[in-house]
């Protein structure tokens, strides 16, 4: 299990859906946002994964389980960690939490390393060190 990474997101006006709370896609959203903070504090991007390693890592599943209305202005975070690792793939485990600490969703991304032309290959070695830390 990877050490957890926290970005901090806020709900803005225009992310409200009719009955005045944060709509269900904005969570998916903050849940990428969170992912790639967990990239960039490993020193990589989406963009420098098929340079630095020779694959693309893509989302082949998500779940989400929503706990909690949030409402503009609302201020969360987003923690991220990796689980495990498989060959091909590895789980996201991650949470959007009040300040108080009440989980408001949490979700499982199941992630996977493909070649460019988007074909699964096992996890290259040196980036699954650098995920694992």
């Amino acid at each position: 299990m990877s050490v957890v990474s926290r970005t901090e997101v806020e709900a803005r006006s225009y992310e409200l859906d009719p009955y005045g709370h944060v709509n269900n896609a904005v969570f998916v959203s903050w849940l990428e946002h969170g992912r790639s903070v967990y990239l960039r504090e490993r020193g990589m991007t989406w963009q420098s994964l098929p340079e630095e390693f020779g694959v693309r890592v893509v989302v082949v599943h998500q779940a989400i389980s929503y706990r909690l209305e949030i409402r503009q202005d609302d201020r969360l975070e987003v923690r991220s960690r990796i689980e495990s690792f498989g060959n091909t793939s590895f789980p996201f485990h991650q949470m959007i939490v009040c300040p108080d600490g009440t989980v408001a969703a949490e979700g499982k991304v199941v992630m996977v390393s493909v070649t460019l032309d988007g074909k699964p290959v096992p996890v290259p070695p040196a980036l699954r060190d650098r995920l694992s830390n």
